[in-house]
């Protein structure tokens, strides 16, 4: 399967390198998409995400593909998403602020934090925004970490983090979730992360792999 990969703010393409290195080796075709919040708009982005689908699938229209996000990659996504062409048949979230972050929030009036972030920094502390972005109708997971420290002082105070977003950001609706004991910034270099994509892309939902930490995740 064609496989979209599209890294976080702050980062760029070759962050996502080593998950797509392994995806090409268990038979997927990875495409690595870069951007640049400081020199770009969010909308701007998000038009160049689309486009680039489009341009890619438009070899094999209809053929099935996914996005696999990280971080801020999930939320342009989301946005790209009533823009993207037929076939879209997985999205796996890495860390993904599905919610306005503490973080963002206790940052954004620092002018640095704005200079480095631009309008999509903003736009994170927006709660009217979130409500606004799109959930694609297509089978989705979203993969969190929990590997962030925990103190009344920080952000996130004693609740599960993964040292830039509260687990409880992460969450949009009744989409599944795994957790991984993992910092946000590498969690998709982690090998047990690829396993839960691969088989996610293989089987959805009824890969071993996913169903047992689900099961856990309820009980």
């Amino acid at each position: 399967m064609r496989v979209f990969l599209i890294h976080g703010m702050a980062r760029t393409r070759l962050s996502m390198a080593v998950l797509a290195g392994r995806l090409w080796r268990a038979g997927h075709r990875p495409s690595l998409f870069g951007y640049s919040v400081q020199r770009h708009t969010l909308e701007h982005i998000v038009e160049r995400f689309a486009d680039r689908i489009e341009e890619v699938m438009a070899a094999a229209p209809g053929a099935p593909y996914a996005v696999v996000g990280h971080s801020l990659g999930n939320v342009i996504t989301r946005l790209a998403s009533p823009r993207l062409p037929p076939g879209f048949a997985r999205f796996v979230m890495l860390a993904p602020p599905n919610q306005p972050p503490a973080l963002a929030r206790a940052l954004g009036g620092n002018p640095i934090f704005r200079l480095a972030f631009g309008d999509a920094g903003d736009k994170l502390k927006d709660d009217g925004f979130f409500a606004r972005i799109p959930v694609p109708e297509v089978p989705s997971l979203i993969i969190a970490g929990t590997r962030g420290p925990r103190a009344s002082w920080l952000p996130f105070g004693g609740a599960a983090n993964d040292a830039i977003l509260r687990l409880e950001e992460t969450r949009l609706g009744d989409l599944p979730l795994v957790t991984v004991h993992a910092a946000h910034t590498f969690l998709m270099n982690r090998r047990e992360v690829f396993v839960l994509v691969r088989d996610f892309l293989d089987r959805g939902l009824e890969a071993p792999s996913i169903r047992r930490r689900l099961t856990a995740h309820r009980s």
